[in-house]
């Protein structure tokens, strides 16, 4: 779900992609023990792995669709078009159009581009074979198989993730405030006390950056609701790759920190 943030961190073949933004330079991989094994000259947003590499949306290439191959070590350009929020589809890449917001599914086999949700579309997210997506006054539903759209509440959502069976995003209508909806009973629950921009959730956890304390993290329990103050630093960009949160360091020039997931003390990556 880190692309509800930007998709800046990836973990690929062991290694960890991260989009340098302290510079805006390009994307570095770095080993296990944090060496770095390969210097890429575009800006990775928005990376999805799959296959032998990822795909990603090149801030230096007017934000076309780019392809990083891993194995090869080498970049390409895949689809001349502006692109944001890639989530991988089987063999495929969804993607919002930046030109019409609108969602599209890039086949790379066949090279060509599938229409599949005609609206303004905010953000999305894939869960299983459903699309949930937000509009400007919805969070909407679209089956990949049934080819069937639901609206499921009035609201407008940013910043969509899930977990355990509730869509979690920021209502912009209630001043970002952190909201859970339950799927199976659409049920709506407000964290009056959390406005954020910058959530990202585990199974277990939902961390948002609290825009109401400093951009301090505040993590909830995903099933309980249960918050606790997890961070006191500034952040944003809130990624979780195995068992850490990542996020940027406000207090240090956007420096990309990480911190257990159960806690602890965050440090520096580089």
């Amino acid at each position: 779900m880190n692309v509800s943030n930007g998709g800046l961190i990836a973990l690929i073949g062991g290694d960890l992609y991260i989009c340098d933004l302290s510079k805006y330079s390009g994307t570095i991989a770095l080993s296990e023990d944090m060496s770095v094994v390969w210097e890429i000259d575009a800006v990775m947003w928005f990376a999805a792995p799959g296959g032998n590499g990822l795909y990603c949306s090149n801030q230096k290439d007017f934000d076309y669709l780019t392809y990083i191959d891993i194995k090869n070590k080498t970049e390409r350009r895949a689809l001349k078009r502006a692109c944001a929020n890639l989530i991988m589809s089987g063999g495929g890449v969804l993607f919002l159009d930046e030109e019409d917001s609108h969602i599209y599914e890039y086949d790379p086999v066949g090279d060509k581009c599938v229409h599949v949700i005609k609206e303004n579309v905010s953000s999305f997210i894939l869960v299983s074979d459903t699309i949930y997506y937000g509009t400007e006054a919805a969070i909407k539903s679209f089956g990949l198989h049934n080819i069937r759209t639901d609206k499921l509440m009035d609201c407008s959502p940013v910043c969509l993730n899930y977990a355990n069976g509730f869509l979690i995003f920021a209502d912009k209508g209630r001043d970002y405030t952190l909201c859970r909806l339950d799927i199976g009973r659409n049920k709506l629950e407000t964290f009056d006390g959390i406005r954020t921009q910058s959530i990202i959730a585990s199974e277990e956890y939902i961390f948002a950056s609290n825009l109401a304390d400093g951009n301090s993290i505040v993590r909830v329990g995903a099933g309980s609701g249960d918050t606790i103050r997890f961070c006191g630093e500034s952040t944003d960009k809130l990624h979780i790759i195995g068992k850490s949160l990542y996020f940027l360091n406000q207090n240090d020039a956007n420096a990309w920190y990480k911190v257990p997931l159960s806690g602890g003390r965050p440090v520096s990556l580089f």
